[in-house]
């Protein structure tokens, strides 16, 4: 094989698109990867649209492409730098770092790579008269689950509006309904039994010890008239969860309940487990 058109094929792992490329070229003069790669980014090339946006040089990239010098794979050195990529891709350029030397062979050979739209965030590492490049775009962050106190309230603000307005749950009419108040003792008996769900990793309005939902209730010392419960697994945030709720006939009757006047709402994560979360509100009128 022709060394100046060596290649290594691209590969794919872990649901990371990665992609490498290795060219051999000549001449030691330096050149500037970023402007190279944002100029091909801003033309486009071959049959390949411009996305018209330029990606940002980044630090961990830049260390992942020092972690291509050494031998390491695309994937294992995102790995291993904790860069979370969605889609990444590098190439190995020998010889030349002239910036119309690498252009050329970057047009050539990967315009796809390069041109890619997700992309945002560059790195490079240069030794001697090789250059190793790396393209990738992030994963969108999840949700945060920092401030549960905050993701409680809006649960709360989210139930009360949807009380505060007439509407058909199923079959049944429901008129306006006052406001619900967290109590202290119900939103225990609902954290207790989110936490009972994730570690059986099953949704079910019985408690592992054969409980319900009215004997939770009492075991947290709060005297009733009334109670209800709504529970759910695995939406991410307050807004996703009260929805499903009011998509549900069941529950959305549960949580229009004129008759009840205080709640208690928790959620508890299940990591590792398909659902990842487990939420509860629990519905009450004290005696």
């Amino acid at each position: 094989m022709d060394r100046s058109t060596q290649r290594n094929v691209g590969f794919a792992l872990g649901g990371v698109l990665s992609g490498a490329a290795t060219f051999l070229l000549s001449s030691p003069v330096r050149a500037d990867p970023l402007a190279v790669v944002n100029a091909i980014r801003l033309a486009g090339c071959a049959d390949q649209p411009a996305p018209s946006t330029a990606v940002e040089p980044n630090g961990t990239l830049d260390t992942v492409a020092r972690e291509l010098a050494r031998g390491r794979r695309l994937s294992t050195a995102l790995a291993r730098s904790e860069y979370p990529a969605a889609s990444s891709s590098s190439f190995h350029v020998r010889g030349s770092r002239e910036d119309d030397a690498v252009r050329n062979i970057l047009v050539e050979q990967h315009c796809a790579g390069v041109n890619n739209p997700n992309h945002a965030e560059l790195g490079v590492f240069a030794d001697d008269d090789e250059t190793w490049i790396v393209l990738a775009a992030r994963t969108p962050p999840g949700p945060s689950y920092d401030d549960p106190d905050a993701i409680v309230e809006r649960v709360l603000e989210l139930v009360n509006a949807a009380r505060g307005e007439a509407r058909t749950c199923g079959r049944d009419r429901f008129e306006p309904a006052q406001p619900l108040t967290l109590a202290l003792a119900l939103t225990s008996a609902a954290l207790i039994h989110s936490g009972d769900m994730a570690a059986r990793g099953s949704l079910d309005h019985r408690g592992s010890d054969g409980s319900n939902s009215g004997e939770r209730i009492t075991r947290a010392g709060y005297l009733w008239q009334a109670s209800g419960e709504n529970v759910a697994a695995g939406q991410s945030d307050a807004d996703a969860v009260v929805a499903a709720w009011l998509t549900s006939p069941g529950h959305c009757a549960t949580l229009m309940g004129p008759f009840f006047t205080e709640t208690g709402i928790a959620f508890t994560l299940a990591p590792g487990r398909n659902p990842p979360i487990y939420w509860t509100q629990v519905f009450a009128a004290p005696r």
